[in-house]
């Protein structure tokens, strides 16, 4: 991948965060505390839950597509890409269902948190399709157009269709918004079929598939684990405040902290869909030294991001979740700075535990990601009833710094070792 082809993706990246910064800014103006407190919950159940949902398999394509098609093992591409279809939408039918029976017959929530999160169930077949579509057209060469729908179109189909709401409606409720995402998350996987129709090899869809359904199922568990630990570290905080009975003022402070740092994420979820590919493609050649070479020019162009983002988030907490609604601006002002430093750490350190997982480390993986998710679970229990928002952001950032400073060094190490081998 070519510094032109990761500055626009981190471009289309940046400007789709944009969108959804701006939507989760007018739905906190337009619904108040307790209506975006509802609509934050249930965003966060349903990230949980498309993760969940292809079971590591959309993160398994991108590590082996891009190798079998270079190869042209037409018959087993196929079948890879069928195991994973199947795998995604039969998960995520049972899963969906199962919440949504759940939290329909009972539990703490209020109505509106319970409607929303309905609404989530409801949306979730198409995108948790959408997750799994946008690593394989990623994997078959297409991360601009993977990267545009997903990161773009979605969020400004949901940014239109509630601008339309709020419109048009005197009150608009935390569930119609979710739904005005799903919408978007149907628009979008429609778009990624016809994409990929037109994108993959005819031989490839006139294949037979071939299968290696025991391989694949063991081989995908690393993606899994590390892809729900890291979302269920990523939202437990919101999950967490909202079980612990916090206030709808800390709820909703830590979610604008988190939809603040996003824009700077953002920046390792656009690189590394393009940069996982190559690294697929170097891995299977063996380049180690090509890798290394790979792994200083990402440092070097997304650090002075990183310096940017960090000077204004510690500038002016106050100001930028005052955007959101005054009553946050106090309550996550710590959150966000504690917050900040977290996502610039991770930014720079997220491609080692990719590396980690295409060269199979399982228990490696295994071990760090549930040691990192425990310590989380332990810190939220301790912080977060006393200090809301501020202890979410402690546990999440400790956690987090801690899980990919030691896959970084993990990484780097046996990289190096490898390449003086070679």
């Amino acid at each position: 991948m070519d510094r032109w082809q990761a500055t626009s993706l981190v471009g289309v990246a940046i400007a789709g965060q944009a969108v959804a910064y701006v939507l989760s800014v007018l739905v906190a103006r337009r619904l108040g505390v307790d209506g975006f407190e509802a609509y934050v919950v249930a965003s966060a159940v349903f990230i949980l839950l498309a993760t969940f949902a292809p079971r590591g398999a959309e993160k398994y394509a991108l590590r082996r597509l891009p190798a079998m098609l270079e190869r042209r093992d037409w018959g087993r591409a196929r079948g890879l890409l069928t195991f994973g279809l199947r795998r995604t939408i039969l998960t995520s039918l049972v899963i969906g269902a199962s919440v949504g029976v759940w939290i329909g017959w009972g539990g703490a929530h209020s109505d509106e948190t319970r409607m929303a999160i309905l609404v989530t169930c409801l949306s979730l077949p198409a995108g948790a399709l959408a997750h799994y579509g946008v690593e394989v057209l990623s994997a078959m060469g297409r991360p601009m157009l993977a990267l545009g729908t997903f990161k773009l179109l979605v969020p400004a189909l949901a940014l239109a269709l509630a601008g339309a709401l709020f419109a048009g409606m005197a009150e608009v409720s935390g569930a119609l918004v979710i739904g005005c995402w799903g919408l978007a998350w149907v628009a979008a996987l429609a778009v990624m079929a016809t994409a990929f129709r037109r994108s993959a090899p005819r031989v490839m869809l006139a294949a037979d598939p071939v299968t290696e359904l025991a391989v694949w199922r063991s081989e995908t568990r690393p993606f899994f684990v590390y892809r729900v630990s890291l979302a269920l570290v990523g939202q437990a905080g919101v999950i967490a405040l909202e079980l612990l009975h916090s206030s709808p003022v800390a709820v909703g402070a830590y979610a604008a902290a988190t939809g603040t740092v996003g824009m700077a994420a953002v920046l390792a979820t656009s690189t590394n869909r393009a940069y996982g590919r190559e690294l697929s493609v170097l891995l299977d050649r063996r380049d180690f030294r090509t890798l290394m070479v790979l792994r200083r020019q990402r440092l070097l162009w997304l650090g002075p991001l990183v310096a940017v983002f960090l000077l204004a988030t510690f500038g002016f907490p106050g100001r930028v979740l005052g955007l959101f609604r005054p009553e946050f601006a106090q309550e996550g002002a710590v959150a966000l700075r504690i917050l900040a430093v977290t996502t610039a750490f991770t930014v720079l350190f997220s491609l080692a535990p990719t590396y980690l997982k295409f060269q199979k480390r399982n228990q490696t993986t295994y071990a760090v990601v549930g040691g990192a998710a425990a310590c989380q679970l332990v810190l939220l229990v301790a912080l977060a009833p006393a200090y809301g928002a501020t202890g979410a952001a402690a546990a999440y950032g400790v956690s987090m710094c801690g899980m990919y400073g030691v896959f970084a060094l993990l990484a780097y190490r046996e990289v190096a070792a490898l390449k003086n081998a070679a």
